[in-house]
């Protein structure tokens, strides 16, 4: 049976909003590090290429899937609009990620991901206007800093906007873009009532080198909420081994304050904590966050190592209808450890580890270290060294570990 014209490209536009998913999942996952993710790049670009290709029929087609669909659809879309440079096209689908903050996601990742010919002169100046209204220049901001781009007096402006959303995104690109003329910004917003802008001025202000901004994020971490296992992940990293174990010995009890501390005891690196982490590792609800850890520290694939263990709960949504919890399980992708066979293998293993050094992928953190994690590293280990990178050359910015796989290989030169 013969596939028409119109089947394939309709089947090309489902396969670039699934894709995109998929990419924007992997650049996260710890199955995934640099070459898969350029592998996955791979397949997305030449669903675009087909589709842009096919002419008017093929964008009619991408068009009306991005109308009822998510992010992905909006950026097979927004990415067709960029490459024709239909600047009413482009205007219509960065509307629909300012209507819809979920949508949003896809407007960014499209920008970024297209050539930067395509967007600084026609696309970025327009979001980053002052009479744009913020929540665009939210998105500009964003775009901005995908690209890894100086936004200009929009940046400056939006640190000192009265909105939040704004105002958010405009202190977290200071730490992305390296931007230490801005750390009087990023101080002048740590004790700001809104959590999120609180949150990226000490992530910010940490990056770039401001102590007052590990205090707040320490303090985030310890009080819970949202942002506690992201600024544990990086305020630890900023503490010796001797105030940061210190510090985690007054961590309470619960499992939403072990789950931070695990998040901390990765950051710090030190060896001298893999039995802790051990222990963990039979705690249904902490086991796959402390395997996480254990290979942020030392490198160690568990499912290579053969260290994987069976599942000690159900995850993922409940089947219950009346069961809100319908978002991803948060640590998707990481294997099951299998304590016992841990414990095992660190037995071999610690020699191999100095107690009281910090270590990264099973390397120390220097900039050697750190750039080569950054080229064989799985995606978590490969944003923490783009983290640690930064401390080590603020002015570097952070390197996007979320970017096109050719563009990354091509800055890190392999």
């Amino acid at each position: 049976m013969s596939i028409t014209e119109e089947e394939v490209f309709a089947q090309a536009v489902d396969n670039a909003g699934f894709l995109w998913c998929q990419r924007d999942s992997a650049a996260r996952d710890p199955r995934y590090d640099l070459k898969g993710l350029a592998e996955v790049d791979g397949r997305l670009a030449a669903q675009l290429d087909l589709l842009g290709r096919g002419g008017p029929g093929a964008s009619e087609m991408c068009a009306a899937a991005a109308v009822e669909g998510g992010a992905g659809e909006v950026f097979a879309a927004l990415s067709l609009a960029l490459v024709r440079r239909d600047q009413g096209d482009v205007a219509r689908w960065i509307a629909r990620g300012v209507e819809a903050p979920a949508i949003a996601r896809g407007v960014v990742s499209a920008i970024g991901w297209a050539a930067p010919g395509l967007v600084v002169r026609d696309v970025l100046p327009a979001l980053l206007d002052a009479k744009a209204p913020p929540a665009v220049r939210a998105i500009g901001i964003a775009a901005s800093a995908a690209q890894r781009r100086d936004p200009g007096p929009a940046l400056r402006e939006a640190l000192s906007a009265g909105e939040e959303r704004s105002r958010a995104r405009a202190l977290k690109a200071l730490g992305e873009l390296g931007f230490v003329e801005g750390l009087d910004d990023a101080r002048a917003a740590l004790g700001a009532e809104d959590a999120a802008v609180r949150f990226w001025a000490a992530w910010s202000a940490a990056l770039l080198g401001e102590a007052r901004g590990v205090d707040v994020l320490l303090e985030t971490a310890a009080g819970g909420g949202a942002f506690a296992e992201r600024a544990a992940g990086v305020a630890l990293r900023r503490l010796g081994a001797y105030a940061g174990a210190r510090w985690l010995r007054g961590r309470g009890e619960s499992a939403g304050a072990h789950r931070v501390a695990i998040a901390g005891v990765g950051a710090l690196g030190d060896p001298a904590l893999v039995p802790w982490l051990i222990e963990r590792m039979s705690v249904p609800g902490l086991a796959r966050r402390a395997g996480g850890a254990l290979s942020m520290i030392t490198g160690v694939d568990l499912v290579k190592e053969e260290l994987e263990g069976a599942a000690l709960e159900e995850t993922g949504p409940s089947d219950d209808p009346d069961d809100e919890d319908v978002g991803p399980d948060p640590d998707d992708g990481l294997p099951w450890p299998d304590a016992a066979a841990v414990g095992r293998w660190w037995a071999r293993r610690r020699g191999d580890f100095a107690a009281g050094r910090r270590y990264l992928w099973g390397r120390e953190v220097d900039l050697e270290g750190l750039n080569e994690v950054l080229r064989r590293g799985n995606q978590p280990a490969r944003a923490a060294a783009a983290i640690e990178r930064c401390f080590l050359r603020p002015r570097l910015g952070v390197f996007e570990v979320r970017a096109r796989g050719e563009r990354q290989r091509a800055e890190l030169g392999g």
